[in-house]
């Protein structure tokens, strides 16, 4: 049928909710369906297969329409590669509608079809599509990396090159986001970077770029990152100009690594700019770049460093709103919990037991080896040392350096001497 449906709005989530009630609390729904074999079936699952993901980033209601249309199909004439793929983005419409519960059991329903269908030709739109939303959440983020990263070799293999290359782009940028190592990442994005060329995938290139000169910043700058010469600080100053505004997706991706640096270097006023422009960017877009649930973390630590330098009662609201929604999306990080509380608790005066919260935080970083944050989680230790007279704050600002380096982020490690070249020991 033609889309004339899409104007009755209340009518496609009556039908959307209709279809997620028949999968509550199941994750075996379709063992044993039998296979599609309907010619005219088969063709329309294709077609609103290729539609899948630019609804999903473009119109949440075409999207809700459109996954269930297609399961729709599946329940009457048998199950393909694509009801795989419907069930992905049907998990992911319900994430974005706040049903975590549901997306998690529909996402890992779909990984199963995946399996059972054993076909290669769709792995990869599942995985994307899956482990870039609720499951990113309750999974382990470096196993998920992995996921990303083996989606990217299966698609370039079947030649889905678009969507191999979307999977290399997330692989990086969980990389990035899960501490992996900065050299290694380096060098991975100058690969996709050369194939992104190779195969004219400009959009996918465009979007990379954010994360490349992160990397870079790290690895290089010792100084203020905002200063003119920085590419990544230098394009930000688009953001809000009119080619940017139409992209807002892609504008919100900038923004976040920008906001991550401008945290990391303690520029807390560039910072303040991109928390401002978040706003702007975000008003009505259909889906919000979270950065696997590292988005709402930095917002909160950079909203807690502005409460301090400011002492505008905003800025206290804004972290503790920021804190909410960072445990909503912290199920499988939760050294970023016992940071931001311990953030908030001194941030409200209730500095009882700081150090001894801090330490948590840093350990429970170890553990799950993100050791960029439990460098940062060091560097606060380190502040609050400082600002208490504390000797101890020599020790901390010394971990924090030599966490950094071992990351591979030497510049920001340099920056660090620099800023405390009384505290950090070593060289």
């Amino acid at each position: 049928q033609p889309p004339s449906e899409f104007s009755d709005v209340p009518a496609i989530y009556a039908n959307f909710n209709k279809t997620a009630s028949i999968f509550k609390d199941t994750t075996d729904f379709f063992v044993n369906f039998k296979i599609m074999e309907d010619s005219d079936a088969l063709i329309a699952m294709n077609f609103l297969g290729e539609l899948l993901l630019p609804t999903y980033f473009l119109n949440q209601d075409i999207g809700l329409w459109l996954v269930d249309h297609m399961l729709q199909l599946s329940f009457v004439h048998g199950v393909n590669k694509d009801s795989a793929c419907a069930l992905a983005g049907f998990s992911a419409m319900l994430f974005g509608l706040g049903d975590l519960d549901g997306s998690k059991n529909v996402g890992r329903m779909a990984l199963r079809l995946q399996d059972e269908l054993d076909t290669q030709e769709s792995l990869p739109r599942v995985c994307f599509i899956v482990y870039s939303g609720m499951l990113s959440r309750t999974e382990p983020l470096k196993e998920v990396s992995e996921k990303f990263l083996h989606a990217y070799k299966v698609g370039m293999q079947t030649g889905d090159i678009q969507i191999a290359l979307f999977n290399a782009r997330l692989y990086c940028a969980m990389s990035f986001c899960s501490g992996g190592g900065l050299d290694e990442l380096g060098r991975d994005i100058q690969i996709f970077e050369k194939q992104m060329i190779e195969y004219k995938q400009e959009l996918n290139l465009k979007i990379s770029f954010p994360l490349k000169h992160a990397v870079l910043t790290l690895m290089t700058c010792s100084d203020n990152p905002s200063h003119e010469s920085n590419e990544l600080f230098k394009e930000s100053k688009n953001l809000l100009q009119g080619t940017f505004l139409k992209k807002r997706s892609y504008a919100s991706n900038y923004r976040f690594y920008c906001i991550c640096i401008a945290y990391i270097f303690c520029d807390y006023d560039f910072a303040r700019e991109m928390i401002e422009l978040r706003w702007i960017l975000e008003e009505n877009l259909c889906r919000l770049y979270d950065s696997f649930g590292a988005g709402h973390f930095y917002d909160c630590l950079s909203s807690v460093a502005l409460a301090r330098k400011t002492n505008e009662d905003k800025w206290k609201k804004y972290a503790l709103d920021y804190f909410e929604m960072t445990k909503s999306f912290a199920l499988n990080c939760q050294h970023r919990i016992l940071l931001l509380e311990t953030e908030i608790d001194i941030l409200m005066g209730n500095t009882d037991n700081a150090i001894m919260k801090y330490n948590k935080a840093i350990n429970a970083a170890a553990e799950c080896r993100f050791i960029h944050e439990q460098a940062i989680a060091n560097e606060r230790a380190g502040d609050f040392c400082l600002s208490k007279g504390d000797v101890r704050a020599s020790y901390y600002y010394g971990e924090a350096y030599i966490l950094y380096f071992q990351w591979g982020a030497r510049g920001k490690a340099a920056h660090l001497k620099k800023k405390h070249s009384l505290e950090v020991n070593g060289s």
